[in-house]
């Protein structure tokens, strides 16, 4: 015997209107929550560029987490009285550094280019990401290693870690760093004649300071994009400069924050600061590019640029997950790298995306 299908009711009016305002206020929610976290990155963008703000945002870390930010600084002090060092400038913000000034470069660019080499094919063969943002980065930069490929190659964390170079970003920063990327960045040329993405000079957008390191895994000349920087001192006044003559109905206005054009550092006499990270294997400069204008990978045709890429920052940041375990018994080393537990064990888009 069939069964008898009752007839299905149509919703009524009220339960219309119900569901109704149910998503009307979820949509709202979100996208208040979406414009609150605009007005959050721009707020705290704009908060590094004054004195007021900086203070402001370390008073907000060390609220934050206090025994943390207490920790980091009560060992970098014994750490920097051993290891002492003012080759990383506070006023200018960089430091330039050749090969025979870092114990293990010997060591680590021959392991970076046999890295390279096996994963060359493989990274020129797949499909850029789906995200617009990303993909335009991706069609000059990308992004070699991942977190499998740090676990089993430690020679590369260890030279992040290593008292040559870790000295020189603790007593920039005055605190224990988080170790946030190890990387190899293979540049090549995008097909356009305009600079796009992070070939635009550009300020980065995590932490209040940091501090990272481009060490050329190969010569590099003009033609092979060379990473290319401004002095922190002379980007602040080139900076101040073009906001004065940045107008609001212009198309300079509507760039993304914290990205400036040739054109407008030109008329400043901004482009007479800059400097090229040019020269052999192992030439390198560590930056505080929070603070310092620079761009890069203006790669010609028939060429690229790879480099060594390791990122220092005050605060924590997404990046790569590092076996902090490996150091328990040394609290620099475990400061600089415990925190990574916290981002995720995925692979690691190209670095200083700006939003």
């Amino acid at each position: 015997m069939a069964e008898h299908a009752e007839p299905r009711q149509s919703p009524s009016p009220f339960h219309s209107l119900f569901w109704y305002s149910v998503n009307m206020v979820r949509r709202s929610v979100r996208h208040a929550t979406k414009n609150a976290n605009r007005f959050r990155r721009h707020a705290y963008h704009r908060a590094r560029y004054t004195r007021v703000g900086r203070a402001a945002l370390t008073i907000s870390d060390v609220a934050t987490s206090p025994r943390d930010a207490l920790q980091r600084r009560n060992v970098v002090r014994a750490y920097n009285r051993q290891h002492p060092t003012t080759r990383m400038d506070r006023g200018e913000g960089y430091a330039m550094i050749d090969a025979s000034q870092l114990p293990g470069v010997d060591t680590v660019i021959p392991l970076a280019l046999e890295l390279f080499e096996e994963k060359k094919r493989q990274l020129e063969a797949s499909t850029g990401p789906v995200n617009e943002l990303h993909a335009k980065k991706w069609a000059f930069m990308r992004s070699v290693l991942n977190n499998t490929d740090l676990f089993e190659h430690p020679p590369l964390v260890d030279f992040a870690l290593s008292d040559g170079l870790l000295s020189l970003v603790t007593n920039y920063l005055g605190t224990i760093p988080h170790l946030n990327r190890v990387d190899l960045l293979y540049s090549v040329a995008h097909g356009g004649e305009e600079a796009i993405s992070s070939q635009i000079y550009h300020l980065d957008p995590e932490g209040r300071r940091q501090a990272k390191l481009f060490l050329n895994l190969r010569d590099i000349g003009p033609d092979e994009g060379p990473f290319t920087f401004i002095p922190a001192e002379a980007s602040e006044q080139i900076i101040k400069a073009i906001k004065q003559t940045r107008s609001v109905d212009s198309e300079d206005a509507t760039l993304v924050m914290g990205r400036y054009l040739d054109d407008e550092l030109a008329r400043v006499g901004g482009l007479d600061k800059s400097i090229s990270v040019m020269g052999k294997a192992g030439s390198a400069v560590l930056v505080d590019t929070s603070r310092c204008l620079h761009c890069g990978s203006r790669v010609k045709p028939g060429t690229y640029r790879l480099c060594l890429y390791i990122q220092y920052c005050s605060s924590r940041e997404h990046g790569n997950l590092f076996d902090y375990h490996r150091h328990s018994a040394d609290p620099v080393r475990y400061l600089a790298t415990v925190n990574s537990r916290r981002s995720t064990n995925g692979d690691v888009s190209a670095p200083h995306q700006m939003s």
